[in-house]
This record gives structure tokens, C-alpha cells and sequence, in this order.
């Protein structure tokens, strides 16, 4: 697997010959020839300790592109979260640390690389996030720990840790007919040596080392799992890879059956096989290039080279190729057409798979929400009344989980009269693509109506000063007027509280299979007397607000992104989940 390791250089950054040359240090190409071979020798001695998913993906070629594009495999390298990790450092003084880190690149945790560094320049296993050695080279239980984990190190012939024991590594090893080599330095395909059981891996509390996030000072962040041990799937016996690794995305349905591996095109025996792809709400704003994980691409091109390769402007196509004109410049990587035909065809593959990712999250979606029952309590000339219940399908946590304080869910109505004319609306956007809340800038500037009727299911976090008052924060970081601000322990007992007393979540999400009740009234001053009025409802998702990226702007992106560029990403992604009309007849 070729990648780029700390210290490379892209043919565009590197020193042109000449420039800050010294005689008694050798040439500039001896100086780059250098500092790639340490590089290549760091990404190497990385390899021994922690195997890439690619090599991974040799034997287990279904898994591996299901993760590929994976919110897992996403997990380091969204710019969203790289921006918002740094912007709470900032904001606490440094004090969070590399906290974020060690869930989103347990690798990177463990080979000591910097919270604040770029993608470009982590070594190629950590950008991998939650890769195949994260999970499969666990032997410890860590319950909803928040640190760092202490992977077992080692190379690709190194045990790994799996659900089921050695028995069927044992016959892979003993039959020759599989052709597998075990020793260092020999030459064939290696494998690793043993799976040893790990009986933790298919239970919930593996899922919980993550996705139960509790802060230094007790606050209570993220709580998938806590929601989980007290719901109705924990006492059936269901569990989280039950409805994230089975066949259907948020629904324990069962899993497929097929070989485990595929061992030099020869399949081990038949088993149960779990689906590594794990739907959530998130997607990928950020160059095909560089995601997916792609092994050929990678091979290819360094991730600042295909950042330099313009997809939408149609490289690599017959319709560009053909119509470019003589003098037509390209970065020295792509200069060749054929080098761009190549690229191409690499990305077709790309986008298709981000679309059956997309239509995974879908599904997901679709299970975990519903767009339950229109009431209508009142439509006469003075006004209409009429509620909507908004359903959670699962019986495994709250919808939203995790993140709540990003995850967009809202109810988008729209109430027309006869003639098409609008008489209401909510849940619509601002042109920076927020809901009309609090939060968005053109409501604080008086530019447009705050949406009084908004029914939105994002929690919000609320902070309080050391002198009293509180208020709404994008980012739960206190402020206090005296002290410079730490992510510190909190000196009080959280027993009653649950969380300490300078920040809470204001939770609006909805309990495993509850639901809540959307209430809407339309004045009757507000009404044409066009009759009978027609309204459309929609149930709509994102994976984050606009005011998000805007609290974290100042950071910068990665991969030189602009603000406006992450927030057109994050807004392509939102959806209408369920949709309903409903007719308004008048006199009732």
C-alpha cells in the first residue's frame, strides 16, 4: 500500500533544485531521496505494528469495501471533525487534548501523532480511523472507558482477536492447497498465525469503549450505549451488531452467510458473516480521490495530488478530453491524458460506491424514523390546528443518539391555499442553509423571522457562567469570567446531577419506540379564505447544522477546503426521510 508518510513531499511543495542548497550537505535530490526512504522506512516500521486495512483487505475483500466507505473509515478523515476538535482545544485552552483522537484514530493515538495535525500528513494506517487493527486487535474490555486503547501490536502474522476462535485458522494454516506463508522475510502470501477468541467483539459493551463519550469533567457528551443497556432491544437479547451488522441496515434481521476469507481465490468455509459498512447519519464531503479507501488509488496518486485532480470539471472524460484546447495547462501529475482516463475510471468506481453508501444511510434513516399520524383539530376562517407525531422505530436507543447535538431531524411544512399561494411555512432554511432557529445568523440579524413553530430534534447544549446565567452554545465549552477556561474534573458529586453543573444537554430526542407530537396553529389573519388549504409535510435529516461549521471556520479545513465548500457538502446530504399531503377542508 503506497500512501503518504510524514515528511513527504508533493512534486508542487518540493524545493526547486538550487534553492537553499548546500554544498556540504549533498545535492537536493539526495535530500529528498533521504527524507523519502525515512519516511518509507516510518510508514514501514507503522506497518509492522499496526497492518493497514488494504493488507487486510487481500484475504477479506467484501469487508474491507464495505468499511472502505464507512463512516468508521471516515471517522479521521472528515474535516468537520478535525475543525471542531481543534476549535474545542482552542476553546479550552488545549486542555481536551488528544481525547478526540483516540476514538477517531486509535492509531494515531498510539503512534503519538498530534490532534492538530492535516490528514495529508498522518501515516496512511491512522487516516484509516476506525481500521480493521482497531477492533481486531482488541483483547481487553474497556466498558465506556472515553480512552485510549491499547491495541495489541504486531505484524500481519500476528494473532488477531475475532468471535469465534482458531479452529478454522488452524485447517487455513494445515492445508497446502491455500498456499499461505507464516514466517518473516519469506516470500508468498502471508497471513496471520492465530485468531484467538475475543468473546466481547459481538457484544454491546465492545460498541460502548466508543460510543459513550464522558468528558473529564463528567459531561455526559454521547450516550448510544447507556440508552442502549436500559432499552427494550438490551432486554430481548438484541444487540447493536444484531441491527448494524446484519442485512438490513437498523434492523436485526439476521446476517448473510458466506466464507469468512478468501484465501488465493480459494474460499474458507461457509459462516456467518457481518456486514462492516455500520449506516449512520454521516457522509462524505471531501474529494472521491481521497475517499472511499481505495488501494488503487492510493497506489496512484498521493491524497494532495488527487486534490489537484478536477473531477467536476470533467477530467479524464471523452466530452473534456475532447474539447480542450492547445496550451491547456495541468498539474505535472496529470498532465497526461492517459494518467487521467486511468484516474477517472478509479473514481467512477468511487462515486459508485458512495452512492450505495448513500442508499445505506437511507435505510438506516428510514428504520430509525417515521412520519406517524396527521391530526387535524381545527379548519374554519379562524385558523387551522392540527398536529404531527413523529415516531422512533427502534428499540435499541434514542433517535437521535450519539452526537445529538449535531444531528439535524426536523418537520418541514408547508401550507398552501387553492390558488398554490403559501400561507405557512416551517422548517426551511436560511440562505446559509440553517433552520430558522436561534442559532441562525440571519435570525440574530433581524434578516428573517425566527421559526416559532420549528419542530426539530437536534439537542442543545447549555452552559453556565461562574457569575450566574445561562445560555445556548454550538460548542459545550463553558466560559468562565475569571479563570481561563480547562476541560477540568468537576469538584462536585455528579450522583444527583448526572452531569456537572456549568454545562447539560437540553435532549430533544425520542425514546426507544416513544414518539412525539409536532403542534402547529395557522391564525386565521394568516389565511386567503381559498379554501380547501393543502398541506405538505416532510420528515428531513442531515448529518450537521450550517451554524456548526460556522463556529468552527476559524480553525480552517483540511485539504483546503473553504467554509462554503464543507457547508454545500453537509447540505447535499439532507433528505426527505417521509413525505405526506394532507387536504385542509374548510368548516371543521
Amino acid at each position: 500500500m503506497k500512501g503518504e508518510a510524514a515528511g513527504e513531499k508533493s512534486p508542487e511543495t518540493a524545493e526547486k533544485p538550487g534553492e537553499g542548497a548546500d554544498e556540504n550537505k549533498g545535492t537536493e535530490e539526495d535530500l529528498d531521496v533521504a527524507l523519502q526512504a525515512a519516511a518509507d522506512h516510518e510508514a514501514l516500521f507503522a506497518e509492522s505494528r499496526y497492518p493497514s486495512a488494504a493488507t487486510c483487505g487481500t484475504c477479506h475483500p467484501q469487508e474491507y469495501k464495505e468499511w472502505s466507505v464507512s463512516q468508521h473509515s471516515y471517522a479521521q478523515l472528515s474535516p468537520v471533525y478535525l475543525s471542531l476538535s481543534s476549535e474545542i482545544n482552542e476553546l479550552s485552552s488545549g486542555s481536551n487534548g488528544d481525547f478526540c483522537l483516540r476514538c477517531h484514530s486509535p492509531i494515531g493515538a498510539n503512534l503519538g501523532e498530534s490532534p492538530f495535525m492535516s490528514n495529508l500528513d498522518r501515516h496512511p494506517t491512522s487516516r484509516e480511523g476506525i481500521t480493521c487493527v482497531v477492533c481486531h486487535r482488541m483483547n481487553k474490555d474497556y466498558n465506556k472507558r472515553s480512552g485510549r486503547l491499547a491495541l495489541v501490536e504486531g505484524s500481519l502474522l500476528a494473532p488477531v482477536y475475532g468471535p469465534q476462535g482458531n479452529e478454522e485458522m488452524a485447517r487455513v494454516l494445515k492445508d497446502e492447497e491455500f498456499r499461505v506463508v507464516t514466517e518473516e522475510g519469506k516470500p508468498g502470501r502471508k497471513v496471520h498465525t492465530e485468531v484467538k477468541k475475543f468473546a466481547s467483539i459481538s457484544q454491546p459493551v465492545f460498541c460502548g469503549t466508543c460510543h459513550d463519550v464522558t468528558l473529564f469533567n463528567g459531561f455526559r457528551l454521547e450516550e448510544a450505549f447507556s440508552e442502549y443497556r436500559t432499552s427494550p432491544a438490551a432486554a430481548k437479547g438484541i444487540t447493536c451488531q444484531d441491527c448494524h451488522m446484519g442485512k438490513v441496515q437498523g434492523i436485526a434481521a439476521g446476517y448473510n452467510e458466506g466464507p469468512g476469507a478468501i484465501v488465493g481465490g480459494k474460499a474458507t468455509k461457509t459462516r456467518k458473516v457481518t456486514n462492516h459498512y455500520f449506516a449512520g447519519p454521516d457522509h462524505s464531503v471531501i474529494h472521491p480521490g481521497i475517499f472511499p479507501h481505495n488501494a488503487e488509488a492510493q497506489e496512484m496518486a498521493s491524497m494532495r495530488e488527487w486534490l489537484k485532480f478536477d473531477y467536476k470539471a470533467g477530467w479524464g472524460t471523452d466530452e473534456f478530453e475532447d474539447s480542450l484546447t492547445e496550451g491547456t495547462k495541468f498539474p505535472a501529475r496529470w498532465d497526461s491524458v492517459d494518467d487521467r482516463y486511468d484516474a477517472r475510471e478509479i473514481l467512477n468506481a468511487q462515486l459508485k460506491l458512495l452512492k450505495w453508501a448513500g442508499e445505506q444511510r437511507t435505510e438506516v434513516l428510514k428504520n430509525g424514523y417515521y412520519l406517524d399520524d396527521v391530526v387535524v383539530q381545527q379548519s374554519d376562517e379562524d385558523g387551522i390546528r392540527f398536529k404531527v407525531k413523529v415516531t422512533n422505530l427502534t428499540d435499541g436507543h434514542n433517535a437521535p443518539t450519539g452526537f445529538t447535538g449535531e444531528r439535524m431531524v426536523w418537520l418541514n411544512i408547508v401550507v398552501t391555499d387553492s390558488d398554490g399561494k403559501v400561507v405557512f411555512v416551517t422548517g426551511d432554511h436560511d440562505p446559509n442553509g440553517d433552520l430558522r432557529d436561534r442559532e441562525s445568523s440571519y435570525v440574530h440579524a433581524g434578516k428573517l423571522p425566527l421559526d416559532e413553530q420549528l419542530f426539530d430534534l437536534r439537542s442543545r447544549f447549555v452552559v453556565s457562567n461562574l457569575r450566574g446565567g445561562e445560555r445556548e452554545q454550538i460548542i459545550p465549552i463553558p466560559y468562565p469570567i475569571t479563570t481561563i477556561p480547562f476541560v477540568r474534573p468537576s469538584i462536585q458529586s455528579l450522583i444527583l446531577t448526572g452531569e456537572p453543573a456549568t454545562e447539560r444537554v437540553h435532549r430533544r430526542s425520542i425514546e426507544p419506540l416513544g414518539h412525539l407530537w409536532a403542534k402547529y396553529e395557522i391564525d386565521g389573519d394568516m389565511l386567503t379564505g381559498k379554501g380547501p388549504y393543502k398541506a405538505k409535510i416532510a420528515l428531513k435529516a442531515g448529518m450537521a447544522p450550517a451554524n456548526l461549521v460556522g463556529a468552527i471556520q476559524g480553525r480552517g479545513f483540511d485539504y483546503g477546503m473553504s467554509a462554503q465548500e464543507v457547508v454545500a457538502g453537509v447540505a447535499a446530504g439532507y433528505e426527505a426521510l417521509w413525505e405526506k399531503e394532507v387536504t385542509l377542508e374548510m368548516g371543521k
